[in-house]
């Protein structure tokens, strides 16, 4: 497969990316009007989809064909961008309104420096040990990922949060 090839189905993963943010906008309301799942819950839902979506990228280094990966690659832009958009959106949901512009910050610090410290050790180990163990990685950090969510998030609710009319009586008393 020539570079002119390449270049024809290239630019499907970045399609998948926006389509995967808006089918992750859309997956919660989903769940929770169709299989009755609480807000939460059906974010972390989608997140796990996702995380599991991206198995298939972590075996592009198997595979030998190049349409192959291709399609590989657009799974995991679609998968990437559905669970950013929810993990972004369940800060909202968890976070009280003034903290989660704080929230939305550190997230954004911490992605800026570990897309830094993840490219420069990529550009490291991928002459040394080539590129299957790096993708199959990535597949692994989405599953850890979506684990530690499921494992964070345990027994927090919308209504965990104290009501702002709630936390004015208390402070009044």
């Amino acid at each position: 497969m020539d570079l002119k090839q390449i270049a024809l189905f290239a630019w499907l993963p970045f399609l998948a990316a926006d389509l995967g943010g808006l089918f992750g906008g859309y997956l919660s309301p989903f769940l929770m009007k169709r299989l009755r799942v609480p807000l939460i819950w059906s974010r972390i839902a989608g997140v796990v989809l996702g995380a599991l979506m991206m198995l298939g990228p972590a075996c592009i280094g198997l595979i030998a064909s190049p349409y192959e990966a291709i399609a590989l690659f657009y799974v995991g832009g679609f998968a990437h961008q559905m669970i950013s958009a929810l993990v972004n959106t369940l800060a909202a949901d968890v976070f009280d309104p003034g903290e989660v512009g704080t929230i939305a910050g550190f997230a954004g610090m911490s992605a800026w420096i570990g897309g830094l410290g993840f490219s420069l050790m990529v550009g490291a180990l991928a002459d040394k040990i080539g590129y299957t163990p790096l993708f199959g990685t990535l597949g692994a950090f989405d599953i850890i990922g979506a684990t530690l969510l499921i494992l964070l998030m345990r027994g927090v609710s919308r209504d965990a949060r104290p009501r702002e009319a709630d936390a004015a009586s208390n402070a009044a008393a």
